[in-house]
């Protein structure tokens, strides 16, 4: 076969198979510009979707931002000279400036839940209502975020939670808060400094034999621990 023939059967095959193509189009048509108009539809629906959670999460962050400058706002009274007034961005009271904070950061957990801005401000919500004596609140909202596990902020919420029972009077649930942190081996805090707080808070509920314990774990299992010396010298305070 020369090479025309076999560009002409080339061309053949070609135009064959754009027509067995175009016969197939003509009889689905319909079928088939439904479905590219559904994926269409798909598409742009998730193009808003991302959109919107974009937008979203930049809102969320903002006003996190704003939480956070009211929680770390200046303490300043206001002047007893005629006719001052609050300076902008200031507050008369440390009690006035944690309200104002607990207000924002609830606010930002309660508009856009799910987002992370929202998870930041149920931690910072927990530290805030601390700071004010409202300790079963706080445990409520350090538990929200203890949800996340073994991460370091899910491990810090656990031990803010335990805190906050702690200063509620439930010491037995706070200490099997510790208890279990310290008996994660792979969590994202050093198991040394969990035992340390298990100690303490051991010591501080009056429980001597169980406090004393935790400092040994701390001398016996990491003798290259930071916590090293805090842990000998509690052992020979509590004998």
């Amino acid at each position: 076969m020369d090479s025309k023939h076999r560009h002409e059967l080339k061309q053949n095959e070609f135009a064959m198979a754009t027509l067995t193509l175009a016969e197939r189009f003509a009889e689905h048509r319909k079928t088939i510009l439904t479905a590219v108009g559904v994926v269409g539809v798909v598409l742009i629906i998730a193009g808003g979707v991302m959109a919107y959670r974009t937008r979203q999460a930049n809102t969320a962050g903002a006003a996190l931002g704003i939480a956070m400058a009211t929680a770390d706002a200046p303490i300043a009274p206001v002047s007893t000279l005629p006719g001052a007034t609050q300076t902008p961005g200031t507050f008369p009271t440390a009690q006035a400036r944690s309200e104002a904070a607990i207000k924002a950061f609830t606010d930002v957990t309660t508009t856009y839940p799910g987002t992370e801005a929202a998870r930041i401000a149920s931690f910072q919500l927990g530290s805030a209502l601390m700071a004010a004596g409202r300790a079963p609140e706080a445990e409520q909202a350090f538990a929200a975020v203890a949800s996340e596990g073994n991460t370091v902020r899910g491990q810090a919420a656990r031990l803010g939670q335990a805190e906050a029972l702690m200063a509620a009077g439930r010491i037995d649930d706070a200490l099997k808060i510790y208890t279990d942190l310290a008996a994660v081996r792979d969590g994202a805090m050093p198991v040394d400094g969990l035992l340390m707080q298990l100690g303490r808070a051991s010591q501080r509920a009056g429980k001597t034999a169980e406090a004393r314990a935790a400092f040994q774990r701390v001398v016996d299992e990491f003798p290259e621990s930071g916590f090293l010396q805090a842990a000998q010298q509690q052992i020979a305070a509590l004998n």
